[in-house]
């Protein structure tokens, strides 16, 4: 999305356009959320929609005094968007806050272009409404409340994503050793992973994009070289446990991946190209779920091979999403790393 250049302060306004800007996604708008997900949605949407609100009133107060100027039309606006805001409390669905995001963009939109005539009316300068927009968000009490709401939840949640994923791979491993399999080397690997939770929760707990990047940059490489481990463990394992197993895997990668797809529409306006394939992985998982209760193991190899193709697929709309869009650095690192683990789980999606 292309914003116009105006002061520094006044761009914060326009950020916040796009940030809210989201079309109804079909799919994803459908897809139920957990609570721990709702509350993040709301805390993310709340902060977001009362920074641009305080941007708003601050933009009414510079404009209304200047000569020949109407701000009748920028006070219906910023009603109407006090109105959406008030609803994200009791939303708690996908197609909920999609659709409360797309009308507050919408809104911005309006607002933005109602600003712009008023100021070229009233001979405004964009650098004292900059100024005034910047003192109006600055070490704003109700802001920051609002900023440390989002991070403890952000930081809960993650936390929790972290400890699930620990828990769910040692489950693995000990039922791969209570069958007699040598899972030492994967076990050392995930000592090691799991021993990093407490520089995680620091890197969360500062707040600091930065070194949260850095920690997901120090674990990527330990997850990645359990997964090879995993793989060869696996190896050990009757055909058909192993083929559940992947199936299972890819489970747990489209519910990722549906997080993933709701984040980034949050932000995009398009993200069609993973949304098609995340469609298809879905379908094709299902039906070898099905065929694998069927004990014939024979008929998987076609929604299998379907399945490795929907992996690649997706990856590859990560890869050029996280490589092109203009996205924020802790979602571009979260698809960097899906990347990963979705070729991963491709290269292992194969019939014997």
């Amino acid at each position: 999305m292309t914003m116009m250049q105006y002061g520094q302060g006044f761009v914060v306004l326009l950020i916040a356009v796009a940030i809210l800007c989201n079309p109804v996604a079909g799919a994803a708008a459908d897809t139920s959320l957990s609570p721990s997900e709702i509350s993040i949605r709301q805390a993310h949407l709340g902060l977001v929609a009362f920074t641009t609100e305080t941007e708003m009133k601050a933009a009414i107060t510079y404009i209304y005094p200047l000569f020949g100027t109407d701000t009748t039309r920028l006070n219906a606006l910023y009603s109407e968007f006090q109105a959406l805001e008030d609803r994200i409390p009791a939303t708690s669905t996908r197609a909920g806050f999609l659709n409360i995001t797309r009308q507050m963009r919408v809104i911005t939109t309006q607002f933005r272009n109602e600003s712009e005539t008023q100021m070229t009316t009233g001979y405004g300068k964009w650098d004292v409404l900059s100024q005034q927009v910047a003192e109006a968000t600055t070490n704003n009490p109700y802001i920051e409340k609002k900023q440390q709401a989002y991070w403890s939840i952000r930081r809960t949640n993650q936390l929790n994503d972290f400890d699930a994923w620990t828990q769910e791979t040692q489950a693995s491993l000990d039922s791969l050793e209570k069958q007699g399999f040598d899972t030492a080397a994967a076990q050392r690997s995930l000592d090691v992973i799991a021993s990093k939770r407490p520089n995680l929760d620091a890197a969360l707990e500062s707040k600091s994009e930065d070194r949260i990047i850095a920690m997901n940059s120090e674990i990527l490489p330990l997850t990645r070289q359990l997964g090879d481990q995993v793989q060869e463990a696996q190896a050990q394992v009757s055909e058909a446990e192993r083929m559940q197993f992947l199936v299972d895997q890819g489970f747990r990668a489209v519910a990722r991946t549906d997080r993933i797809n709701y984040d980034l529409t949050v932000i995009l306006l398009d993200i069609g190209p993973a949304e098609s394939p995340l469609i298809n992985l879905k379908t094709d998982l299902e039906a070898a779920n099905w065929i694998l209760t069927t004990g014939n193991l024979g008929m998987a190899n076609t929604p299998f091979q379907f399945s490795k193709k929907d992996l690649k697929d997706l990856s590859m709309a990560y890869r050029d999403l996280a490589s092109t869009a203009d996205i924020p650095p802790d979602l571009s690192a979260t698809l960097r790393a899906m990347v990963i683990t979705l070729n991963n789980a491709a290269d292992q999606m194969e019939v014997q």
